[in-house]
C-alpha cells in the first residue's frame, strides 16, 4: 500500500508548503459562520417489474442526503480552502430481486439500508492545482458524465466495469478515505486520484486493504455552435488475495466519456457516448457501452424540466447474452423545489439470461434549499 501513502504525503506537502495565489490579496474581515453553507436533498420512489425477469412485484426506495460545507474566502479567511461534511440514510429495498438485472434499474438502490457519513474532506485550490483529502466518493470527480444525469439506470452513472468489478469501489452509497490532486480547469483538466479498496468499511485497516488509483484527463471546447468535453480514464485496483472475493481482485481497466450540448432557440440539447473495458478473464463484466439524448427547456416555466432517453449494455461473463437497457425519462416541476420524475426501462436479457423486463418507477425529490428559499 505504499502507493497510497506516497498519495496522502504529496497531498499534506503540497497543502502545506504551496505557495497561495492570492497570499497578497487582503482578505474581507467576515464571521467564521458566513462561510457556512448548507444542504438537503430527499429522493422517494417506488419501482415496479411489470412484466419479465425475476417476478413482477413493487419495491420502495427512499434517500436523505444532508450536510454542511464551509468556505474559507467566504468566511473571511484564506483564499480556495474548503471543508465538507455529508451524512447520508437510505431506506432501501431491492428491485434486482424482482428484474434480476446487473447495471441496477434505480441509482438509488443499495445492498441494505443504512446511515453513515458519507463525505468528510479538506479542499484546496492554488490556480491551476486543486487539493482534496479525507473521506471522499471518487465518482463525484471521475467516470461522470453530466448529460446522463438524469437517467435512473446506474449504469449511467458509474460505468459497470467500476461498479460491478469492484465491490468495495467508493462510490454511492459509500466513500473511502483518499486525496485526489487535479491540475488545470477550463478547456483542460488532469486529475489523479488514490482510494482505499474497501469503500464499505472505510475506517477499517484502511492502509492494508488495498488501494484503488484512477487518472482521467478531461478536454472540452466549442465545436460547431455547441460545446464537447471528452474524458478518458484509467484505473488500477491493488487487492490482497484473500479479499478479491468480497472487495474485488487485482485488476485494470479504461473509461472514456464524449458529451456535446447546444441549444436552439430556447432548447438545451445534450448528448453522450460512453464506455469502457476490463478485459481480463478475472472480472465478470469485460466490456460496456451506453449512450443518451437530454432534452431541457420544454416548460418555460420550469428550471429543471427535462426529458432523456439512454441505452446501455454490459457484457457479462460466461453468460449466455449480454444485458442491455433501455430507458425513458422525465423530470418535471411540481414547484420549487419539487419535482417528479416518471421512468420507463426495458432490460433484454436481465442477467444474461433471463425473460426481458419491463420497469416503471416514479420518483419525488424535494431539495429543501430550494422549498424554502436557503
Amino acid at each position: 500500500m505504499r502507493c497510497l501513502y506516497s498519495w496522502l504525503v504529496v497531498a499534506f506537502f503540497l497543502m502545506a508548503t504551496w505557495p497561495s495565489a492570492y497570499a497578497d490579496e487582503p482578505v474581507t474581515t467576515q464571521s467564521f459562520w458566513a462561510g457556512l453553507s448548507t444542504k438537503a436533498k430527499f429522493q422517494g420512489e417506488v419501482v415496479s417489474d411489470l412484466a419479465g425477469g425475476l417476478a413482477s412485484g413493487s419495491v420502495g426506495n427512499a434517500l436523505f442526503i444532508g450536510g454542511v460545507s464551509w468556505d474559507s474566502a467566504g468566511a473571511g479567511e484564506w483564499h480556495g480552502g474548503k471543508v465538507v461534511v455529508n451524512f447520508l440514510a437510505v431506506d432501501t429495498s431491492n428491485p434486482e430481486a424482482y428484474v434480476g438485472d446487473i447495471q441496477g434499474v434505480s441509482n438509488l438502490s443499495t445492498v441494505h439500508s443504512l446511515v453513515r457519513l458519507y463525505r468528510l474532506y479538506f479542499q484546496q485550490q492554488w490556480n491551476p492545482l486543486t487539493v482534496r483529502l479525507g473521506l471522499l466518493n471518487a465518482n463525484d470527480y471521475f467516470d461522470n458524465a453530466g448529460v446522463a444525469c438524469d437517467l435512473l439506470n446506474a449504469s449511467f452513472g458509474i460505468v459497470p466495469i467500476l461498479s460491478e468489478n469492484l465491490q468495495g469501489m467508493p462510490t454511492y452509497p459509500f466513500s473511502s478515505l483518499g486525496t485526489m490532486v487535479a491540475l488545470g480547469g477550463g478547456d483542460t483538466t488532469l486529475q489523479a486520484g488514490a482510494f482505499g479498496a474497501d469503500a464499505i468499511h472505510p475506517w477499517q485497516q484502511p492502509f492494508s486493504q488495498g488501494a484503488l488509483m484512477m487518472l482521467e484527463l478531461d478536454q472540452s471546447g466549442a465545436l460547431d455552435g455547441g460545446r464537447y468535453t471528452f474524458k478518458m480514464g484509467f484505473l488500477r485496483n491493488r487487492q490482497k488475495e484473500s479479499l478479491a472475493t468480497s472487495l474485488g481482485p487485482n485488476m485494470s481497466g479504461f473509461y472514456g466519456i464524449g458529451e456535446y450540448r447546444w441549444q436552439t432557440g430556447p432548447l438545451h440539447w445534450g448528448a453522450f457516448l460512453q464506455g469502457g473495458g476490463a478485459p481480463k478473464p478475472i472480472n465478470p463484466v469485460p466490456w460496456y457501452v451506453g449512450g443518451g439524448l437530454r432534452l431541457a427547456g420544454l416548460i418555460p416555466c420550469s428550471a429543471k424540466d427535462s426529458l432523456s432517453v439512454g441505452f446501455s449494455r454490459a457484457s457479462l461473463r460466461g453468460l449466455p447474452h449480454a444485458e442491455t437497457s433501455y430507458e425513458l425519462t422525465g423530470v418535471f416541476g411540481v414547484m420549487r423545489g419539487i419535482h417528479l420524475q416518471p421512468d420507463v426501462q426495458v432490460i433484454v436479457h436481465p442477467g444474461g439470461y433471463l425473460p426481458t423486463a419491463l420497469v416503471g418507477i416514479m420518483r419525488l425529490e424535494v431539495n429543501f434549499a430550494d422549498l424554502f428559499g436557503i
